[in-house]
């Protein structure tokens, strides 16, 4: 541990709190201000965490990303993922009301990502098959959750298989073309399109006609109509995709009549229009999950057994370590002071990525979170409160996460008196945050509206835990 120690009166504490030196300097304010001294203390220390490596095995999945394929990278290891879904269904379907039978043609599946969301070679050759469930998702599903076959699905009957590759440049010119698929691509640029049984499709529009209040809501839905989909990979290697949007879309037909005067003579011509109906989707509203096997290199277990701190995403290895508060409010009652005010705690940690010739980069975003609550964190989709859990983004400048928000923690613990080991026990975990932003007249306030365990791309972060640097900010006075 290393520690430098700035004592600044409080009229430079603007700029104490930009400059950090190794000098002790003390000076009392202004007499005609108060009587007695006061003084600004920052104490910047390098501690060493002493992190410990924790095998993350199994984690919740539920990030709203639907992740497929299969990579296997040296430095890395090797990934399998497959992800099941429940669907939003249409509250409104018109055309099931006023389209006979005979007019419903076909249906599909249609995936759809965004142009970079993918790991890998985005020309790969990939194969996948979508299968439905025959019974209800566990409400406990994790990543190590796998579909047993002829329990949760039939492995003999998928409603189809498709084979692409991670790059629009297969996609046919009429699937885009139109002004919907316009949009969709824009939104979505790759997208992949499976066929579905034509019974499914007019089934769809049957039921819907005879029974549409099953259509009402989610969960009557995955009950008593559809429990969801499966989408595995069975065939491919070297591509990982991370689909945004999924949907199941219905086509039908419709007849347009025009009249046209040929030689004086009035011509009718009947044509067929084909429509097209979403019938159901993924949505935040419902459960999806993916299922995500990892098996962690050889490189990174030698790398962690010689001392590293390697975290990894999706799963693998996060990390565990002791917070110094009991040193920390040491200092602070070593002042000897007659009034004390902490003014803010913070904490960085030096990282970089792990050199891999497949381009996995470093964790977005890290979590520091008291390790006995991490469970009931995710399972209660609960954010970052600034006391027992902290958030960071990745500094690609200075090559640090910066937690900057542990002053309550610290005050919490210093009300409390004892400190037991629950305390300052930490992890260290990488998650992906989801922010709104509030503008108005004077500035603009953004805030934290998700945190889930980070699962969209394969990622490998070193963090230097032993050159972590602690800043602890208070004032202090001596009253004559």
């Amino acid at each position: 541990m290393k520690t430098s120690r700035l004592l600044l009166p409080l009229s430079a504490f603007v700029l104490a709190m930009g400059n950090f030196a190794c000098d002790d300097d003390v000076s009392p304010i202004g007499g005609s201000i108060t009587k007695g001294e006061a003084t600004i203390s920052i104490d910047t220390t390098l501690f060493d965490l002493k992190a410990t490596p924790v095998v993350n095995d199994r984690y919740d999945a539920r990030s709203g990303a639907l992740m497929l394929g299969c990579i296997d990278v040296p430095e890395y290891g090797r990934l399998d993922c497959s992800f099941v879904t429940r669907l939003m269904c249409v509250t409104s379907l018109p055309a099931a009301d006023t389209i006979p039978q005979e007019r419903v043609d076909s249906c599909i599946l249609r995936l759809g990502m965004g142009k970079y969301n993918f790991t890998g070679d985005s020309l790969a050759p990939q194969q996948l098959s979508v299968y439905k469930l025959t019974k209800q998702l566990p409400s406990d599903i994790s990543n190590d959750f796998v579909p047993v076959p002829g329990e949760y699905y039939d492995p003999s009957s998928p409603l189809g298989k498709k084979t692409f590759t991670a790059s629009n440049m297969g996609v046919e010119d009429s699937l885009i073309n139109t002004d919907y698929n316009s949009y969709f691509s824009k939104v979505t640029p790759v997208l992949v399109d499976v066929k579905l049984p034509d019974s499914m499709a007019k089934n769809i529009f049957k039921d819907y006609k005879e029974n549409p209040q099953i259509f009402q809501w989610p969960e009557t839905f995955a009950k008593d109509y559809l429990p969801g989909l499966y989408v595995k990979s069975t065939f491919g290697n070297g591509c990982l995709a991370d689909f945004s949007v999924l949907q199941v879309i219905v086509y039908h037909h419709n007849f347009k009549t025009t009249t046209s005067t040929v030689d004086g003579e009035t011509v009718t011509t009947t044509t067929e229009v084909p429509v097209s109906s979403v019938v159901f989707s993924n949505a935040p509203e419902v459960l999806s999950s993916n299922n995500i096997s990892y098996m962690v290199s050889d490189q990174i277990k030698d790398r962690i057994a010689q001392g590293e701190t390697i975290i990894t995403t999706p799963g693998g290895y996060v990390s565990k370590f002791k917070f110094p508060a009991k040193e920390i409010i040491e200092k602070y009652k070593d002042s000897d002071r007659n009034l004390s005010i902490i003014s803010g705690l913070s904490m960085s940690i030096p990282a970089e990525v792990v050199e891999n010739d497949y381009g996995l980069g470093i964790a977005p975003y890290m979590m520091v979170i008291k390790t006995s609550e991490i469970d009931k964190f995710f399972a209660e989709n609960k954010i970052p409160d600034n006391k027992t859990s902290f958030y960071a983004q990745y500094d690609s400048t200075n090559k640090r996460y910066y937690f900057s928000t542990l002053r309550t923690y610290l005050l919490d613990l210093i009300e409390k008196g004892t400190i037991t080991d629950d305390d300052v026990d930490f992890s260290l975990i990488p998650v992906q945050i989801t922010t709104e932003s509030n503008e108005s007249y004077y500035n603009t306030t953004t805030y934290v509206t998700k945190c889930v365990p980070y699962t969209f791309y394969p990622t490998m972060t070193k963090l230097d835990t032993q050159n972590a640097q602690i800043v602890f900010t208070f004032s202090s006075q001596v009253i004559d």
